[in-house]
């Protein structure tokens, strides 16, 4: 019971990132200097997974990841749970296979 209410936690948290990611990234792209707003939400997916947060291998693996969230066009409210979902689904299943 409490690995599913974990599970639920993670997706969530990457399903945040991914949407304040696309943000920052959005704004930097305007030229607003937003990096330094970033959550750093990473570390506490990695330590919640039960990854090590120093591995600057997994790190990357991650951020390359939620890079896609750039693909996501969430201003399209009908396609953008589901789009997040998915790509927080497969993120997830891209870390718990470092974790092997």
């Amino acid at each position: 019971m409490i690995q599913k209410y974990t599970n639920q936690l993670i997706l969530s948290l990457i399903k945040d990132d991914l949407i304040s990611n696309k943000l920052i990234n959005g704004l930097n792209t305007l030229g607003l200097g937003a990096g330094d707003y970033h959550l750093h939400l990473s570390e506490t997916i990695l330590n919640l997974i039960g990854l090590d947060t120093e591995n600057d291998a997994i790190l990357n693996l991650y951020y390359n990841l939620t890079r896609q969230s750039e693909t996501i066009d969430l201003t399209n409210i009908t396609q953008r749970e589901k789009q997040l979902t998915q790509l927080a689904t497969e993120i997830y299943s891209e870390l718990l296979k470092q974790k092997q």
